[in-house]
């Protein structure tokens, strides 16, 4: 379950997990056990809210699949990336397109860690933090096309702040945190001529907090 306050790096592990699942295997658990050779227990733990997923259980199923470290858990891109942002002279990476709408998509660039469509110059203590552009109208005047929302996903958020929220399609809306409650998530937009968009708990990917909006002369190519 989504925490208002944060996910912790369990929550965070697990739905990076969940979300890989069942992309790849479609919710398959018996091929899940076959190709990665983990017992049927185990499996289940991964599943379970109440059971912990420490980084060495992660590490561990992309070494049984034999894929690299940060394929499944994204999160290990930016935290086993050494000094992050903060130390990084470039700036913030742009690692994609934000829709603010209700039903566009976001386009994950894949670049690694500290790379991405070009940066922003702006200050953080976010190890973790990247930026989007963003397109569309339904947060106008607070954002508006063009410009670039900071994400810092280690901040925490309460209801009513700004958030950039991901399904488990990959879908990604920048919206107002309405509040969470009986398994669903509600969200805003600051243009009323938008209606609130409410979404299963169980279908959020990520939840993370808008630090900050900048305008276009913040950014910079990549060179």
């Amino acid at each position: 379950m989504l925490n208002v306050l944060g996910m912790s790096n369990d929550s965070q592990r697990r739905a990076e997990f969940v979300a890989y699942f069942n992309k790849v295997f479609n919710g398959d658990r018996q091929r899940f056990i076959t190709e990665s050779g983990i017992s049927k227990g185990r499996a289940t733990q991964y599943f379970d809210e109440s059971e912990p997923f420490g980084e060495r259980a992660a590490l561990g199923i992309e070494k049984r699949l034999e894929l690299e470290p940060g394929t499944i858990f994204r999160s290990f891109r930016s935290t086993n990336g050494g000094n992050g942002n903060k130390n990084n002279k470039l700036g913030i990476p742009v690692v994609g397109t934000a829709q603010l709408g209700d039903d566009g998509y976001f386009y994950d660039l894949s670049y690694p860690v500290g790379h991405g469509d070009g940066y922003l110059n702006w200050p953080t203590k976010d190890g973790n933090a990247y930026a989007v552009r963003c397109k569309g109208e339904s947060m106008k005047p607070r954002i508006r096309h063009g410009e670039f929302a900071v994400l810092e996903p280690n901040h925490p958020y309460v209801a009513g702040d700004e958030v950039l929220v991901k399904d488990v399609d990959g879908r990604v809306m920048i919206k107002q945190l309405a509040y969470i409650r009986d398994g669903m998530v509600h969200l805003d937009s600051v243009n009323e001529s938008f209606q609130r968009i409410s979404i299963e708990e169980e279908k959020v990917f990520a939840i993370h907090y808008v630090a900050g909006i900048a305008k276009a002369a913040l950014w910079r190519e990549a060179t």
